[in-house]
């Protein structure tokens, strides 16, 4: 029998992971934006965006799939051995058809052609999904691991921008540093992998995945249809400084996003595990603590954006980005939105075997996008986009959740969902008070940031939530040792 890790150091360990994962584009944003001009860091940004398309195709559905099918195996070791020897095989074929099919695009296509040097570099990425194995940590509950190869690899990025991104001549540069935090570290996954799986040639069956991964591979790309098809679109609809804009105020919302979504992504293996086993009443129970969760840190982090984020993203980016703090504003209730859709939707379907049922949202969500895009880029550019992109993200939760909710029974969320509101509304009073203060602006961020949390989880406590107190409590006691 495997041993039983932690939910909440995975947790922490994953959180660490995913933050750093979009933090690397927000930091690195921070200094490219005093490096590059606004339409160099768009024009960049469009080519990764083209290379994003055929990075999704390449890994097809397998880091979705393998994840789970790993998570299964967790006490037999020679069935893990021959998923990961298919799953692996299926993933390497993928990669050189979507790459070969990328390079044929760029020199096919005059607006590539023209910039041939830069779609090439971005282009690494796609050819690095043949190493991309991580969802056999993540299927084994190894976040550490995770965390931590990837924290060293950020480190190193950074370092590599600073050297390099001197100039406004150095957006090659800037585009190249980029894969290596993006996707280098996947070349890792190859040395630790034996630890936890053997390659194997003996009774491969390669056809008993195909139709699950497919489904997952057609799921993968309609939900990156939202943000890829908005600079898709912006780029022939709109204009470079547009994309930028828009760019760095949803960078800083994913970010925020990671944050909450950390406490559905954790939770992947041990729910399919779970309802593998028929365990139906912790399946329920966990399901049901981590939407308390979510409604629990998100609706403060949607207050704290609207109060904080004008002064905050023009001292980091600059005055002229001021149209990121308002993209910022708009797309903060997705911090909500999104999670509740992924947990009860996505992860539900997925841990109970039906992910065919979840392109239906998706496919919905995406042709939503597209048509608001085409409708509302035009007059309204990045603020259009941000629009369409929020309308089809309603569309995919409310789907989600009428699709899944038959495999899963909620208990007191309601409870959670009054406290949360009373909490909020003495954290934005606070908020809104602060916004009054005169003298050095940092003081007063600093006033809201570090005060506002401290407020509301105090509100949170004394109203008796079990959640709060409980972690709360632990945290006591740890201090007292």
């Amino acid at each position: 029998m495997a041993k039983n890790k932690s939910l909440t150091s995975g947790g922490i360990y994953y959180l660490l992971y995913n933050v750093l994962n979009v933090a690397f584009p927000l930091v690195s944003g921070i200094y490219v934006s005093r490096k590059l001009l606004p339409s160099d860091i768009g024009t960049v940004t469009a080519a990764q965006n083209l290379a994003q398309y055929f990075f999704l195709l390449s890994f097809l559905g397998v880091p979705a799939y393998g994840l789970r099918e790993i998570s299964k195996t967790r006490n037999d070791r020679d069935e893990r051995n021959q998923i990961f020897s298919e799953l692996f095989i299926i993933n390497l074929i993928s990669t050189i058809v979507f790459l070969a099919a990328y390079i044929l695009l760029i020199f096919l296509v005059k607006a590539y052609r023209d910039e041939l040097v830069l779609y090439l570099v971005v282009g690494i990425s796609v050819a690095l999904n043949i190493f991309n194995i991580s969802w056999i940590f993540e299927g084994l509950e190894e976040f550490r691991f995770i965390s931590l190869r990837n924290l060293a690899f950020k480190i190193l990025t950074f370092a590599l921008l600073v050297i390099f991104v001197r100039g406004k001549e150095d957006y090659l540069n800037y585009a190249c540093v980029s894969v290596v935090g993006t996707a280098g570290h996947y070349v890792i996954n190859v040395f630790f992998a034996p630890k936890f799986v053997r390659f194997t040639t003996k009774k491969l069956n390669l056809k008993r995945h195909l139709k699950p991964v497919f489904y997952l591979a057609a799921v993968n790309l309609a939900i990156e249809i939202y943000s890829l098809m908005d600079i898709t679109m912006m780029n022939f609809m709109s204009t470079k400084e547009s994309i930028a804009f828009y760019k760095y105020g949803h960078n800083i919302q994913r970010m925020l996003a990671q944050v909450v979504n950390t406490f559905t992504l954790v939770l992947i293996p041990r729910i399919s595990f779970y309802y593998k086993e028929k365990r139906y009443d912790e399946f329920n129970d966990l399901l049901s603590k981590t939407l308390r969760i979510i409604i629990i840190v998100a609706v403060p982090m949607i207050v704290g954006v609207q109060f904080t984020s004008d002064f905050l993203l023009t001292q980091i980016y600059g005055e002229e980005y001021i149209a990121s703090s308002y993209i910022l504003k708009m797309f903060s209730v997705l911090l909500l939105i999104t999670p509740i859709g992924y947990l009860l939707g996505s992860r539900v379907l997925l841990a109970t075997d039906h992910e065919n049922k979840m392109f239906i949202s998706v496919g919905a969500g995406a042709v939503v996008n597209l048509i608001g895009n085409a409708l509302l880029i035009p007059h309204y550019n990045e603020y259009g986009a941000a629009i369409a992109t929020i309308v089809s993200e309603v569309v995919v939760m409310v789907v989600y959740v009428e699709l899944g909710r038959k495999y899963f029974k909620l208990k007191n969320v309601h409870r959670t969902v009054g406290r949360v509101a009373a909490a909020a509304a003495v954290m934005a009073l606070y908020l809104w008070g602060c916004t009054g203060l005169s003298g050095n602006g940092w003081v007063v961020l600093l006033a809201q940031v570090a005060v506002a949390p401290l407020i509301y989880f105090t509100v949170m406590y004394f109203l008796k939530d079990d959640i709060i107190q409980y972690y709360a409590d632990m945290f006591l006691k740890r201090l007292r040792r």
